[in-house]
């Protein structure tokens, strides 16, 4: 049965829901399967069969009333501020570095150079969700202009060292506070969870320095160097090391990253010193908070939210696959009007849910192979399995085909949906042309 649970953001709506003969013939049998012949071979891939989980019928009734009806009776702020900008300034609690020179220059290029213009206009999007997080944890509001310097408050964000999302976590990093990332999302790249999971790693790291701007250091270059440096500066008669006493020990980009998100601080604090004017952001819930809990085709969400797929996705880029697992308790990000929409909607509609199912590679093979197999157009093989220009599917590859017209959708075990990855190769074999998709 949905449930709605009244929360800061919103409302979370739940819906239960050298070659010898051996390797000469093996190159020979990988040049055919590559060619298409798949008259002649076996498929090149093995279904996957889950469990069939049948719902409820009354998993789709809605209560207690309508999504409007509950927003327009939630509890009033307990301080009244002008914009989001005055709530931010009045959380701020972290003195360090107010008068340090590099964040004074770094200040009045920012407001130069008009960083927050540029940056506001992603950031207006979702910077209610942050704030209203770090303010229900207590903790600095410092912290929301993390993502301004790691990010720009981009969702879709890559860095040249894989990390991702708007708080650019790394896999390791991001596994060790509990990110999931699959063949099927990517949660670095779910503004929900990723900021779960970076105030979570920035407390930690409070607690170990005792520091936010060595907190901030260490989010950056990493826990174990910022520690080397403290034990350094210790050993060098510091009682209490600081920012200021290790920079010039730490790499430059971690030197500039702390200062940056200070004197970020500083304009937001005071425009009018650097006769600039803040883009208005209305202290205001964006969105509402959608908890799925039924295997669903991506595309259908958003229809039965009545949103086009691409603003769909902008707002939920940690989707990587055409299906949204159901045992995963994905969390999506909806406008309100889409949310009250998507739970009218799920209540009536008759089904189907999901339009593919899940295969495993057995053999080498490629996207014009499974498209005439399946007689579809290869364009819709290519959008649910991305593949690289010269590659092919390798073997133990998790892939999503269309159902066939005499096939009811299983839902996808968590376990299948956690180990399942796209693995491709070039015709080569190297190593180095092998592309993983988790």
């Amino acid at each position: 049965m949905p449930r709605f649970a009244e929360t800061n953001f919103g409302i979370c709506f739940n819906q239960d829901t050298g070659l010898n003969l051996r390797h000469s013939l093996a190159l020979a049998l990988l040049i055919l399967t590559l060619g298409g012949c798949a008259s002649v071979f076996d498929a090149p891939y093995e279904e996957i069969q889950p469990e069939v989980v049948q719902l409820e019928p009354e998993a789709i009734e809605v209560e207690p009333g309508p999504l409007h009806e509950i927003l327009a009776h939630a509890p009033p702020p307990a301080v009244h501020y002008h914009d989001l900008w005055d709530r931010i300034r009045h959380g701020f609690k972290v003195d360090d570095l107010e008068k340090d020179p590099q964040v004074i220059r770094v200040a009045r290029k920012f407001a130069a150079d008009k960083f927050l213009d540029h940056t506001s206009p992603r950031a207006a999007n979702l910077l209610f969700y942050v704030v209203d997080e770090v303010e229900r944890r207590k903790l600095p509001m410092e912290l929301v202009l993390v993502p301004f310097v790691e990010s720009g408050y981009t969702l879709e964000a890559q860095s040249h060292a894989e990390a991702h999302g708007a708080w650019q976590f790394i896999e390791k990093t991001a596994r060790t506070y509990e990110l999931n990332i699959d063949r099927f999302q990517d949660e670095r790249r779910s503004l929900i969870t990723s900021t779960r999971a970076a105030l979570d790693y920035l407390s930690m790291l409070h607690g170990m320095f005792d520091s936010w701007p060595l907190a901030m250091a260490a989010y950056n270059c990493g826990e174990k160097r910022i520690q080397a440096e403290v034990d350094r500066a210790k050993a060098r008669g510091i009682k209490k090391p600081n920012f200021n006493d290790l920079a010039a020990k730490l790499p430059e980009e971690t030197r500039n990253y702390v200062p940056r998100i200070f004197a970020l601080k500083k304009v937001i604090a005071d425009p009018a010193f650097y006769k600039i004017t803040l883009p208005p952001i209305e202290n205001a819930t964006r969105h509402t908070v959608v908890e799925m809990h039924r295997d669903i085709d991506v595309s259908l969400v958003a229809r039965l939210a009545g949103l086009p797929l691409a603003k769909f996705i902008a707002l939920n880029p940690s989707l990587n696959a055409p299906i949204i697992v159901g045992r995963s308790h994905t969390q999506l990000l909806l406008p309100h009007d889409a949310a009250l929409q998507l739970v009218i909607n799920m209540g009536s509609h008759p089904g189907p849910w999901v339009s593919w199912r899940a295969v495993r590679v057995t053999r080498p093979t490629t996207q014009g192979e499974l498209a005439r197999r399946n007689n579809v157009p290869v364009r819709l093989i290519a959008q649910a399995n991305p593949l690289p220009e010269g590659h092919y599917y390798a073997v133990g590859s998790t892939l999503l085909l269309p159902l066939r017209s005499h096939e009811i959708a299983a839902d996808i075990e968590l376990q299948l949906a956690q180990r399942s990855v796209l693995t491709t190769k070039a015709p080569g074999l190297q190593a180095n042309d092998a592309k993983v998709t988790k």
